[in-house]
């Protein structure tokens, strides 16, 4: 029988395991003061028994925790133990203590806003395989972000922490989520209080979005209620920023260009990876951590071989490196160079419309000023029409002769010459006054456009001109008013000078009408939509504005409702409330899924002043229409809205908290 002995203080002998010549190896067991972390979860115990059922749901969720540890894994904590606290009567789980900055923390001085692109993949592969882990075994963390993930200063690895809500009974996780969740973290189901695995792929999105962008895709501004309803209905309505984008802005200035040109190079596969996590509905994301983590090595392993292959065949010297950037910025130039060309392309295509407009108006003038010649009808034969020939010829003459009478005796304007002065040999004549020369053609662009006698506002005469098909011609400049003669389709000629504030230039004005005429395609009104959202996000609501105004004047349905829900929110007074509430209502009939929702529940609660007011529709009253208002809301409810739902839940419990108090009464 070996003899047992003490090793040394903290360390107790449990055997030997194996003995050799070199030595003897000893199971031992280390006594003393050990580190760990508790959670500690807020929902009371009181009973320990299997017919408590939170007690229940605790021990089976303890259990799915033990299994996950059966096979350890590097990247998911280690579970300890669990119980009931002697005080409080609060469960709580025990896990291992992991000592390094989390991911939050290293986006942070003195760390850099931003990782690595290295770095992004590490962490996506060490957080998607415990992912894996997890799902594998049936439990869905629900409470991934950022401060979730530490890095293991002592093994290097990432490792993911706090399986608090994994722990909790739906009804206690619905409680956690909407009072002290992370929001910024949280995918759309989660407002309905369901947690899948889909869920846990959703956030691992955010932070992966977050490592790449320095920042959440809608960060949260502020603490109140109403801040964190906006993050929640931007998770489920609003397309997230473009994180290159972002990227860029936040590129660290040590950085050398060299580097910053590479770690700009995010690869493809990654983030099409992160826009499939961050779709709104679940089924379009990786269906679980083990589909992910599959996609994640077999694309690492990929650019692995890639890479490896290309410096294999051919390794670039540090001076190509120079050749390839100034490649690239003499394409970025030809780029730019190549806009330019277009744009000269696009103003020539202006200017040859307007010339071809210019000709045809000519040749409509020209085929209205002409008159067909109509030959006189041929006199009838006979005896009247032989005798009247003479008469005509004589008062023919006679006109004649009065007129050269006239022109002799200078009765034309001519003066008489004094009999005393010699007639000038040769007449001096007057020179004719030059016509007025077409400086520009105009269109009317003012309500009226008054006549003036002269260039000056008090000579304004009674006649003036509207905006219509008809184009002017200029003749004069001076004093900032156009001199035109202008000639209606009735032959009726005016003349004057009118405002030049009044009038646009032809060619201005063609410009203008081709681009009001010509529709924006679905990228540019999508491109538009996101500035303004970026707007908003950046506080520049006056930017965002004039886009959701544009836009609405051309029914898309995102503007109209933006444009005119926040008129009923007094954030702007450029809409009343009627004008605000149909644009509202024409949105939802355009299935825009959050105008039904608004309009919606604008129609339940529209007399409830109260809650009007916590929505922050002051301005407004609204007609009440519980038909109207119930169905819209379950027709957003039906396509994934579940904000709807929950005014539909509240709406239906103050009904039955009505319905009670009017029973208990009688």
């Amino acid at each position: 029988m070996s003899k047992v002995f003490t090793i040394t203080e903290g360390l107790e002998n449990m055997g030997a395991l194996k003995t050799g010549g070199q030595g003897s190896v000893y199971k031992a067991r280390r006594i003393g003061p050990i580190i760990t972390a508790v959670k500690l979860l807020p929902t009371p115990i009181h009973t320990e028994s299997e017919e408590d059922r939170h007690y229940r749901d605790f021990q089976n969720e303890v259990a799915k925790l033990k299994r996950a540890n059966a096979t350890p894994n590097p990247n998911v904590v280690k579970f300890l133990s669990s119980g009931i606290t002697e005080s409080g009567s609060l469960p709580f789980i025990e896990m291992e203590f992991i000592e390094g900055p989390d991911l939050e923390e290293l986006l942070h001085p003195p760390h850099e806003p931003i990782f690595t692109i290295k770095e992004i993949m590490k962490v996506a592969d060490h957080l998607s395989n415990a992912l894996a882990h997890c799902h594998r075994l049936d439990i869905r963390h629900g409470d991934i972000k950022s401060n979730n993930v530490k890095f293991n200063i002592h093994t290097g690895n990432y490792v993911l922490l706090d399986f608090g809500l994994a722990i909790m009974s739906d009804e206690q996780r619905r409680t956690s989520l909407r009072h002290a969740g992370a929001i910024e973290f949280m995918a759309p189901e989660q407002n309905e209080g369901r947690m899948l695995p889909h869920t846990d792929i959703y956030s691992f999105g955010i932070i992966l979005y977050e490592l790449i962008a320095g920042r959440v895709p809608f960060p949260l501004k502020g603490g109140t209620e109403s801040a964190r309803n906006e993050v929640r209905l931007a998770h489920m309505e609003t397309a997230p920023p473009d994180p290159l984008q972002l990227r860029q802005e936040l590129l660290p200035p040590s950085w050398s260009e060299e580097k910053k040109d590479r770690e700009l190079a995010v690869p493809a596969w990654m983030l099409h990876m992160i826009e499939r996590c961050l779709h709104k509905k679940p089924e379009d994301r990786f269906s679980s951590g083990l589909a992910l983590h599959d996609f994640v090595v077999q694309h690492m392993v990929q650019a692995t071989q890639k890479a490896t292959a290309i410096a294999a065949s051919s390794p670039l010297p540090l001076q190509d490196t120079a050749h390839l950037r100034k490649e690239i910025s003499d394409l970025q130039r030809n780029v730019q160079q190549q806009k330019e060309i277009i744009a000269a392309k696009e103003s020539e295509l202006v200017n040859l419309r307007v010339a071809l407009t210019r000709k045809d108006r000519e040749i409509a003038d020209a085929r209205d000023k002409q008159t067909a010649y109509v030959a006189p009808p041929p006199p009838p034969s006979g005896k009247r029409g032989s005798g009247m020939r003479l008469p005509m010829l004589l008062v023919a003459i006679f006109i004649g002769a009065a007129l050269l009478y006239l022109a002799g005796n200078n009765l034309f304007g001519g003066e008489k010459e004094p009999p005393n002065q010699t007639r000038k040999k040769a007449a001096v004549t007057e020179p004719a006054p030059r016509p007025r020369q077409v400086i520009g053609e105009y269109k009317v662009v003012a309500e009226r456009a008054y006549f003036h006698n002269e260039a000056d506002q008090a000579t304004r005469r009674g006649a003036y001109m509207i905006p219509s098909e008809e184009i002017i011609k200029g003749l004069e400049e001076k004093n900032g008013f156009i001199y035109v003669e202008f000639t209606n389709n009735r032959a009726q000629t005016s003349k004057g000078w009118l405002l030049k504030e009044d009038l646009m230039p032809l060619s201005q004005w063609l410009q203008q009408q081709a681009e009001q005429q010509r529709p924006l395609t679905k990228i540019e009104i999508n491109q538009q939509l996101q500035e303004a959202r970026a707007f908003i996000n950046n506080n520049n609501r006056e930017a965002a504005f004039a886009i959701y105004r544009r836009l609405s004047e051309q029914d898309v349905p995102e503007a109209m409702y933006e444009w005119g829900n926040r008129a009923l929110k007094s954030e702007h007074d450029q809409l009343d409330c009627d004008e605000g509430f149909d644009l509202v209502r024409r949105a939802a009939e355009n299935d825009h899924t959050p105008a039904k929702r608004t309009l919606g529940f604008l129609y339940l609660f529209g007399q409830n002043k109260d809650v009007l007011r916590v929505s922050n529709y002051k301005r407004c009253t609204f007609e009440r229409n519980v038909v109207r208002g119930t169905r819209l809301l379950v027709q957003a409810a039906t396509e994934g809205d579940s904000t709807a739902n929950n005014i539909l839940n509240d709406f239906n419990n103050q009904n039955n908290n009505e319905d009670s108090s009017a029973e208990s009464g009688q």
